[in-house]
Parts: C-alpha cells; structure tokens; sequence
C-alpha cells in the first residue's frame, strides 16, 4: 500500500500559487480616457461609449467611474461665480437676520449649504476680497448659530475652518456681542495649542501663485505648519489656474503636494474623464504622458486613450495604449461612416486591452515607441516615492514597496526547495527503512509537482518585479509591461538589442 505524504504540503504548494496568480491579477485595472483638441464633440459620447462598454468588460475603468475616483484622490474642478446659489450676499443677510432674531434652525438651515457650495466654487474667491468678507460673515453666524442650537461640535467645526481660511479674523463684541466673542477667542487658543502638521506645496514654475482655502500665500513652493485639517489648495500661473486640490493634513505628519496649473487646465472630470487641449501640437506632446500621469493618480495599472478624430479625411474612433511609464505601444482606429458593427467595436477593443490584431480596424501602431517622459499634474505624499516617473509626475499616496521582490522570491525558494524534497521521498519507505519489502511507501510526486509549479511561478514573479522597477532614472532601453486582457493579462519585455 502507498501512503499519502502529508497534507500540509499540498495545501502549501497550492496557496503559493493562489498567492502568486492574485498578485499578477492585482496590477490587471487598466482605465479608459477621452482626448480632444478643443471642446468635446456633442457626439463623441455616442461615438466612443460601445468602445468603453467593450473595454469595461475587460476591466477597465471608464467614463464616470474614472472622473470620480479622480476627484476623491486628487482635485475637483475648481469652480467659479456660476457655482454659487443665485443671490449669495443677499442669503448671507438673510441668514443674518435670523441670527440676530434669535431664530437659530433658520439661519443654520440658510448658511449651511451656503458655505458648502461656497467651497465648490472655490475659483470664485481667488483675488475677490469683496465676495471672501461676505463668506466671512457666513461662517461666524453659522458658527454662533449651531452654538446656540447646543451643537459645539459642529460650531468647532465651522470655527475651525474660518481660522484656517482667515488666521487673522476676530469677531468683533460690538457686532456679535462679548458672548460670541470670547467663544470665537476661545476656539482660536484651543487651535492654536494642538499639534500641528507640516504642508510642502510644490509647483512646476515658481512664478505661480499658491492659494490656501482661497487666501493667497506666496508665490512659490511654500512650506508651512497648520493645524490639523482639510485645506482646499489651488495654484495659479498668469490666466492658467489648477484645479481644486483638497488635502487632509494631519498632527505631526508632513504632506507634500505638486501642482501644475498647466496639466490641471486640461484635465476634465465632470460627466466623463480625460483632456481637452488648445492645439494639436499641445496635444501631440503631452496625450500620452498626461495619460500615464492621470492614471498613476488612482493606481491604475494601462491606460487607453479614445477620441473621435479624423483619419485618412474621415471620422473615426480612435484608441491607443499607454503604459505607466507614458510609452504609447498601440495605435489604432475604427472608421465611424459607416456606423461600425459590434464585432468590429469588440475587435478595437481586443487588440487595446493586448490582444493581436484583427481585420476590420486600421492599425497604425504595434509595436514599441521611445519612452514619452511623464509631466505635469499634481502628486501629494507623505514621504519618499520610489515609483514616481519624474518631479512633476502625478500620484496620490505611496509608490510599489520595494519588499514584494524579497517576498515572492523566498517564497519561489521554499517551494521550489519543498518540491525537491517531496520528489526525493517519493516510492521510499516511512523514516528512511532500507526494507526492500517496505509495505508502505511515501506517494509524493503529485504535491511535488505542484509545489515545483507554484515555485516556478513566484520565480517568474520575482523577475517581473525586479525588471519593472521603476526609478527616478530615465527609463531604461528594456521595460517590461503588463497589460489588461480578456481573462487576465499579457506581459512582455520592450525595448532595443
């Protein structure tokens, strides 16, 4: 009779291969972006959206799914004087007069929101000192307000965010009263005596102007302490303005942000997500490394950029593929006249997503391109990031640890080592009998084999995690890539022998 060997190894060599099939599929979220020079065409959503639908199902992210995520980890567009509900100074006194009545819900009921879409149009407030004293008044009555209401926590709230949008306000005892007064003043001190934490604004040209929740700094990268918070940062170079970036800053932590008024300016979120240039040489520069850059903001892994251009003097869909290091690889289009059929579409999608190529596309693409360096954008972090392509590039949060290599090749060690082991015990005796007539022998090829297999993937692993390190260095002749296909991905190796 032959005895199983031990359970535990089977059950070893098989989580080793889960481990490792869940890491490769974990760098499989690709998104989709649009692209255009001038305004968006009135039709691309019906143009491109079976593109997206195909790519959607080949995971990637898409339309507002993609604009969303942005807006959450990186900035919001910034808004303007549109934003604001119609009458603001006039609401403000309405809230005003509530207050002052003593009908407390009211004003609160008034000033809320009012302050809240204040802070959605946050380019309305840039160099308007007018419309920032009307905003001024809203927070201390709100703040006064919800006092009264017997809500001190939302009053520190609001007292919170006027200090830090006006370090240099007070309430005055003959408008508001010594009651109100001495409460604003007491907010202040208990402000001013916790922790603070460290804010580090870069920007790309140091001509540009940085505002604090719509208070201009300085022009420069600045450094400063400030108490713990969400700030709302935006950075203006001449006409050109960034988007609305908000970062939470934390006692006794640094933050650091980089801004580029010139990246934000042509970055859209609202409705769907991608670029509008000013000219086609703009575009023709930048598309492929702004996309690289959008999409290491929210830790996608590809990118593909859709438009509706004209190719060979006709409309048309068209689709290229970018990798993280702003290398577009493939380049292809889909004729819109006529209307293309749903294999047509799904075939385009296939061959985005990393598939070969088939008939009915116009491939001008496939294959490797020199590396486009990425630039522009805005990145926040609270320290080193090995993963950053450049100083300009754009990432929310920390780069790939750099442990992973270390983990996965001493797990490829182990495995591989405990295959060997099982192989060498195979057909013999329990302890090592030299009994020729051993009635029980050690049946442990299958385990082996699947341990062996489970080490050659983690090897395999290893070598891509190490070879696709990347560094603030220029890109290398060599890269590897992973790319979204349908039912996992394609890596490969890019490059000049």
């Amino acid at each position: 009779m032959r005895v199983s060997s031990s359970v535990v190894c089977v059950v070893s060599a098989l989580c080793l291969l889960v481990a490792a099939t869940s890491v490769v599929r974990a760098g499989n979220d690709g998104i989709a972006l649009e692209a255009y020079t001038g305004e968006r065409p009135d039709d691309a959503a019906k143009a491109v959206g079976p593109l997206l639908g195909e790519l959607a199902q080949r995971g990637f992210s898409t339309g507002e799914d993609v604009a969303r995520s942005y807006e959450l980890k990186v900035s919001r567009t910034l808004g303007g004087p549109d934003e604001l509900p119609i009458g603001y100074a006039d609401v403000v006194d309405r809230g005003t007069k509530a207050w002052v009545g003593g009908k407390f819900e009211a004003a609160v009921a008034l000033l809320s929101p009012l302050v809240d879409a204040s802070h959605e149009a946050t380019g309305a407030f840039l160099g308007n000192a007018k419309l920032r004293d009307v905003l001024l008044r809203a927070l201390i009555v709100l703040g006064l307000s919800q006092q009264r209401l017997g809500d001190p926590g939302a009053a520190g709230d609001t007292f919170a965010e006027l200090i830090h949008s006006y370090p240099e306000a007070t309430v005055a005892r003959s408008t508001y009263g010594p009651e109100a007064a001495a409460l604003f003043e007491q907010a202040r001190k208990n402000l001013a005596a916790a922790p603070k934490g460290r804010l580090l604004v870069k920007v790309t040209d140091e001509l540009t102007e940085v505002y604090i929740n719509e208070r201009l700094e300085r022009r420069g990268t600045i450094v400063k302490e400030l108490p713990p918070g969400t700030y709302r940062i935006v950075a203006q170079l001449g006409s050109k303005r960034s988007r609305n970036h908000r970062v939470t800053v934390k006692a006794g932590e640094e933050l650091s942000l980089t801004i580029d008024p010139a990246f934000d300016g042509v970055v859209r979120t609202t409705g769907w997500a991608g670029f509008v240039f000013p000219s086609a040489g703009e575009r023709e520069r930048s598309e492929a490394g702004y996309a690289a850059t959008f999409a290491n903001a929210v830790e996608g892994h590809a990118v593909v950029v859709v438009s509706v251009d004209t190719v060979g003097g006709a409309r048309a869909v068209v689709g290229s593929l970018v990798l993280m290091n702003g290398k577009e690889i493939r380049r292809a289009s889909l004729a819109l006249d006529p209307t293309p059929s749903a294999d047509r579409v799904a075939a385009l999608a296939r061959f985005l997503a990393g598939e070969k190529a088939t008939s009915g596309i116009d491939v001008q693409l496939d294959g490797a391109m020199p590396t486009v360096p990425v630039s522009g954008g805005a990145r926040r972090d609270t320290g080193p990031d090995p993963r950053q392509p450049g100083e300009g590039g754009v990432r929310s949060g920390g780069g790939r640890w750099g442990g992973w290599p270390w983990i996965t090749g001493g797990m490829a060690v182990l495995a591989l080592g405990a295959g060997g082991v099982l192989l060498a015990l195979d057909g013999t005796c329990p302890g090592g009998s030299p009994d020729p007539n051993c009635p029980n022998l050690y049946n442990t090829s299958t385990p082996a084999w699947i341990s062996i297999g489970g080490g050659a993937v983690l090897a395999g692993l290893t070598v891509y995690l190490i070879v696709s390190r990347p560094s603030h260095a220029a890109p290398p002749a060599r890269q590897a890539f992973v790319v979204p296909a349908e039912g996992g991905a394609i890596a490969g190796l890019s490059g000049r022998w």
